[in-house]
């Protein structure tokens, strides 16, 4: 197995009218602001989808994953994006993340090397 670095983000939302830049955009998401002009997600299909791909998730206030010696992940997320902070979290995990949210049209931001993967297929 291969393991990302020990913490990262990947962030996701649907670009809409907005023409703002990524890394702007970003910022105003992960401080908890709306964004104008951001595509509203189907938020709840989201979570359904990353619970039935990771059914050990806990959702107590903080959704939070665990998976023994494959690594961590919370999830944070608004009506305008969903953002998952990762801790040693194996490769093929973080993967399955990029693949729900490309199902949801959602291409990831990377803010670690402030890119955007607009196609949707990025991997880590």
């Amino acid at each position: 197995m291969r393991y990302v670095p020990m913490s990262f983000d990947l962030l996701f939302w649907r670009q809409g009218e907005n023409g703002g830049s990524p890394e702007e955009i970003a910022a105003a998401l992960s401080d908890g602001r709306a964004v104008d002009g951001l595509a509203p997600l189907p938020v709840d299909q989201i979570m359904a989808r990353v619970k039935a791909s990771f059914p050990l998730i806990t959702d107590g206030g903080l959704t939070f994953w665990e998976g023994d010696a494959d690594g961590v992940f919370e999830v944070h997320r608004s009506p305008q994006h969903v953002h998952f902070c990762c801790r040693q979290l194996v490769s093929d995990h973080c993967n399955a993340l990029i693949g729900i949210m490309a199902g949801f049209e959602c291409p990831l931001y990377d803010p670690q090397v402030n890119q955007r993967f607009d196609g949707g297929t990025a991997g880590t």
